[in-house]
């Protein structure tokens, strides 16, 4: 059996690794030029779902390089008002040397193309598919194809797999959007911190519209690009942005960063300082969109992952998690000798229930965080 994995991210790369670890002949096509091309976010939360499924999936030197990679556990998780006055407080068991609860994506993408640089193919573009009884021809942009017996999209929100598999899904867009930033941990801007910033995730909100979250980025074993770092994002809709998509996402790092300086410019000083210090050229924005109702389809040889088919705002912290969730469950039913469609069937049988619960949480975690109506 030959499986062909359209995208590069991590439920793909999840996949791609349990795969190959069971013997299977396993193609991952990526439609980026390199690992590096695109940012695509910092810092990413592991759960206990995340992280039963990476010891599920991974070889064991893959394991123990994500666990290398990964960032000291935190143990909060707080809310603060503009003025960094207490709105909540949760405490969590840190976790011990080996626990990953938290990752930096671009590490984390890395460790998981550990021994796959036979498998994965970077500046790939799928165009279509033609799938019969027989297997799966893919088209990609440049004119190539591949012949696989199985077709995996896992290629994200905007996913062209999907698009064709399921053409009447919508991803709905919830209305806000986010300002990814990170701010290098020298020893200044260390000296500087609200203390409970260095200890997990924390929001600070305005009452105005605005909101922004910080979460330290503090590795075991840093990429040699970069070190330690705090992830900063504003979140806020177009109108307390003051601009539309069309001029947002025209703007520049440095233009997007002062606009986070501006709707910050009243907050407590640790926090501006904090903004001050960051790493312009490392703003970009996103848009936070949602499904509904994660959708079936006809079982065939072409099956879906992760984002393509469950897209999900980042509130619950769950969308990397259900990706590997649905990677793990995925490599099981592909290797433990169930017939093809069958297999295909179970697993789309116990995705779509995980899935909903996870993208129903996160939708309603984002009403009550951005008091947006869906």
């Amino acid at each position: 059996m030959r499986v062909g994995i359209v995208g590069a991210g991590i439920g793909g790369l999840a996949l791609a690794q349990g795969l190959a670890k069971a013997g299977v002949d396993v193609r991952l096509y990526e439609r980026d030029p390199s690992a590096q091309h695109r940012k695509q976010g910092y810092r990413i939360h592991i759960s206990p779902v995340g992280e039963q499924a990476l010891a599920a999936t991974l070889p064991d030197a893959v394991r123990r390089r994500v666990i290398e990679t990964a960032t000291h556990p935190g143990d909060l998780l707080a809310g603060f008002d503009g003025q960094l006055n207490p709105m909540f407080e949760q405490v969590f068991p840190g976790g011990g040397p080996e626990t990953v609860s938290a990752v930096d994506r671009y590490a984390f993408r890395r460790a998981l193309m550990t021994g796959l640089d036979d498998v994965l193919a970077f500046g790939k573009q799928f165009e279509s598919y033609a799938a019969d009884a027989d297997g799966v021809e893919i088209r990609f942009a440049d004119g190539s194809s591949e012949s696989v017996d199985v077709l995996i999209g896992a290629d994200g929100v905007g996913s062209g797999v999907r698009a064709q598999l399921l053409p009447d899904f919508e991803a709905v867009d919830i209305g806000v959007r986010c300002i990814y930033g990170k701010v290098p941990l020298t020893p200044a801007v260390r000296a500087a911190v609200p203390e409970a910033f260095m200890r997990g995730f924390c929001f600070v909100t305005d009452g105005r519209g605005a909101s922004a979250a910080f979460a330290p980025v503090l590795f075991r074993t840093p990429p040699e690009e970069y070190g330690d770092y705090l992830m900063a994002v504003l979140t806020a809709t177009s109108d307390v942005l003051g601009c539309a998509d069309d001029e947002l996402f025209a703007l520049s790092p440095a233009e997007l960063w002062k606009i986070v300086s501006r709707l910050s410019s009243s907050w407590h000083p640790a926090v501006r300082e904090l903004i001050a210090t960051a790493e312009v050229d490392a703003a970009f924005p996103i848009t936070l969109r949602t499904c509904i109702r994660v959708a079936e389809w006809p079982v065939s040889r072409v099956a879906l992952l992760g984002d393509a088919v469950h897209p999900m705002t980042p509130a619950a912290g769950a969308g990397a998690n259900t990706a590997l969730w649905d990677a793990a469950r995925l490599t099981k039913a592909l290797t433990d000798g169930t017939p093809l469609l069958e297999a295909l069937a179970s697993y789309q049988q116990d995705m779509v229930p995980h899935g909903q619960a996870a993208v129903t949480e996160s939708l309603e975690n984002a009403k009550r965080m951005f008091e947006v109506e869906v």
